[in-house]
């Protein structure tokens, strides 16, 4: 039977350190560096990619988590769990004293995150595991999954995919590993797909065709480079004619 007592309230995700992790100097402060709001700035980024603020929002998706310890991995491409090579410095010291515990446990070259604690989400709301937004984790491809965190009662594991062989790959630490975003459940089930012709009428397929057109044009021309350029328009929060969008998300 479900517990009907644990009601996470909305817009909130609820943390429970593990049992076995609580004597092991768990604290909140050390938490919060394991596992963080996605920051809205990245290593590799020049200042030219926080003026596109697709990336910029896309950077401050979800939250990350992130090693405590540094290692490394090298899969030899057979499908054993064995055939996945984990490197520490001091496995013992980290092992006991650091977290994510990491592990290979399915084999196929897959690296195992176990997380000190679990995650709690409001009625009908999954958690989405992915990568880390706009982190490039070389050879790694991090598994996406989506997990039912109002009913688990227990943690789940995030799982990254070596994907060639025969080549280290080094987690630093503070690196992150994984990410995980919220979504309501069954939300994206219910979209489809559908012709624009098969949804408006031609007067309004024109008027589309058109913008995009105009957007185009503006975007190879010498405009682009001006403060009304497309590129700003959409930062603004307007259309290739400057009507204003009637919601509009900023970093």
């Amino acid at each position: 039977m479900l517990n009907d007592k644990v009601v996470v309230p909305d817009k909130t995700i609820a943390l429970f350190v593990l049992p076995e992790n609580k004597n092991e100097g768990l604290t909140k402060e050390r938490l919060t560096n394991i596992v963080k709001k996605s920051p809205k700035k990245r290593e590799w980024f020049t200042p030219h990619f926080y003026r596109c603020l697709p990336l910029t929002i896309g950077n401050q998706y979800g939250y990350v988590i992130t090693s405590e310890f540094d290692f490394s991995v090298e899969w030899n491409g057979g499908p054993e769990p064995s055939d996945l090579k984990i490197g520490l410095v001091n496995p013992e010291e980290e092992y006991k004293m650091f977290f994510p515990r990491i592990e290979s446990h399915f084999g196929s070259g897959i690296l195992t995150v176990n997380p000190p604690f679990t995650l709690r989400t409001p009625p009908g709301v999954n958690l989405m595991t992915l990568n880390p937004p706009n982190y490039v984790i070389p050879n790694i491809t991090v598994m996406t999954g989506v997990v039912e965190t109002d009913n688990l009662r227990r943690n789940f594991t995030f799982n990254l995919k070596v994907q060639i062989p025969n080549i280290q790959v080094i987690f630093p630490k503070g690196s992150p590993l994984a990410a995980f975003i919220p979504v309501p459940r069954y939300y994206s089930d219910k979209f489809s797909l559908k012709f624009a012709d098969d949804i408006f009428d031609q007067e309004v397929l024109e008027e589309e065709s058109k913008a995009a057109k105009d957007a185009d044009i503006k975007r190879n021309t010498i405009e682009t480079n001006l403060p009304n350029g497309v590129g700003k328009s959409y930062f603004r929060g307007e259309d290739v004619y400057g009507n204003r969008f009637k919601d509009h998300q900023r970093p």
